[in-house]
């Protein structure tokens, strides 16, 4: 069987950004199916089902844009299910107070000098 690959643009559209918990629950999810799934930023890649942290690492907040490819026989549904993280804000919605602790982007955090 030949292999599929899938590509979907997402935008990151919780306040707190593409952090820890909601990158826990993409790569949990992305283990799910037997596709090869990457996560693109710029020209920055992470494995999907590798550890949050690498997920993380790409740095995407709030309004940013990210590639997801999958490659494999079940590409399609892998990034049907992951897409749908993105719209539902990874589930967050209910406790907007507790993502904006902390979690400001880092060039909101200097001041100019």
């Amino acid at each position: 069987m030949d292999e599929v690959k899938a590509t979907r643009t997402v935008t990151v559209t919780n306040s707190a950004g593409f952090h820890l918990r909601a990158a826990t629950l993409f790569m949990n999810l992305a283990r799910r199916f037997d596709s090869h799934v990457e996560v693109i930023k710029d020209s920055q890649r992470a494995d999907g089902k590798s550890t949050p942290l690498q997920l993380t690492a790409l740095g995407a907040w709030e309004g940013d844009q990210l590639v997801l490819e999958a490659t494999g026989a079940d590409a399609e549904q892998a990034l049907d299910a992951l897409v749908e993280l993105f719209v539902t804000n990874f589930e967050e919605e209910e406790e907007p107070e507790q993502q904006q602790v902390g979690q400001s982007r880092p060039e909101e955090d200097t001041a100019d000098s």
